[in-house]
């Protein structure tokens, strides 16, 4: 009786119920039916009266190719209502008196598997997207490249900028970056020494992974030409100011107005500024998150304005 008992208590533990089926189909042994089991007096009755039907018809079936065949037989059911649902394993093995049953709650276990079924599935969406916008930098880079060293530099660049974005993404588990840490991670890549000349203010909202990437990519294309031809070149004393604003609109979504403006730009600077840095910022950014954008390059001053919609940011 003691072995039974610690038996028992090793079974609770570990979820598992123990049943037992004569050749009727009636049960003879019940051991440690969990709570959520519909009905615990089984004894005597077959699974028709022990389960709802659509298990028992899962059992009988089960039951009679062991029975028939000597063979075991597994299959999953579900028990509970819609606040809380618990997953059972069932394993029937045949004996010299009937069927046993070994039955496992293996809730947890399937949770687990569903939730990394889902990760692998966020993980392949997202790694696609990547690859398909370091594909279309790739081209767009070539096309406007002069040489392939030229090519390799500009690349170059812009893959370390996606890289550094993607790291500040994974880092929060796939819910994005906020936006001051992306501007300063792409501004300190292209010189942490030009940070003195960058003023950053307003609004600190969290872009999604798509917006933080594409915007981080924006950041990058500004911060890298203010380097080579504009406020922060080093043979100048420019200045810039990067502000984020929450806009309200009657009866809709607020936007995020982010502006880039630099001071201190000579005459002639406007000329220099990349084409494919102007696709960049014109079109290939306010188009992938779902915005609108604004650029200027004058001739002393650069102004760029991305509108930025509520779907692609959490205050």
């Amino acid at each position: 009786m003691t072995r039974l008992r610690a038996l028992s208590a090793g079974l609770r533990q570990r979820g598992i119920s123990v049943l037992h089926q004569l050749p009727d189909r009636s049960f003879d042994l019940a051991e440690n039916l969990p709570d959520i089991w519909p009905v615990h007096d089984i004894l005597g009755i077959t699974e028709a009266d022990a389960f709802p039907p659509h298990i028992a018809t899962s059992y009988r079936q089960a039951f009679d190719d062991t029975h028939r065949n000597g063979q075991d037989q597994s299959f999953e059911f579900e028990l509970g209502d819609g606040l809380r649902r618990q997953v059972f394993e069932a394993r029937l093995q045949p004996d010299e008196t009937g069927v046993l049953s070994i039955i496992a709650d293996v809730t947890e276990a399937r949770s687990r598997d569903n939730a990394v079924s889902a990760l692998l599935r966020e993980v392949s969406h997202r790694s696609k997207n990547l690859l398909a916008i370091v594909q279309s930098v790739a081209m767009q880079t070539a096309n406007h490249s002069t040489t392939i060293q030229d090519f390799l530099d500009k690349f170059r660049g812009r893959l370390h900028a996606l890289s550094s974005t993607q790291d500040l993404v994974t880092e929060s588990n796939w819910r994005g970056t906020y936006l001051q840490s992306l501007i300063t991670a792409q501004l300190t890549r292209v010189g942490s020494s030009h940070l003195a000349h960058v003023r950053i203010t307003g609004e600190n909202p969290l872009l999604g992974p798509n917006a933080s990437l594409h915007i981080g990519l924006a950041i990058h294309e500004l911060g890298a030409n203010a380097v080579l031809h504009g406020a922060l070149a080093e043979d100048r004393p420019g200045q810039v100011w990067v502000d984020a604003q929450i806009v309200a609109h009657p009866g809709q979504p607020a936007d995020l107005v982010i502006e880039w403006q630099e001071a201190g730009i000579e005459v002639g600077d406007a000329q220099q500024q990349p084409r494919f840095g102007t696709l960049v910022l014109e079109r290939i950014v306010p188009l992938s998150v779902g915005g609108s954008a604004q650029f200027h390059v004058e001739a002393d001053s650069v102004r760029y304005r991305l509108v930025v919609p509520a779907d692609q940011f959490e205050v």
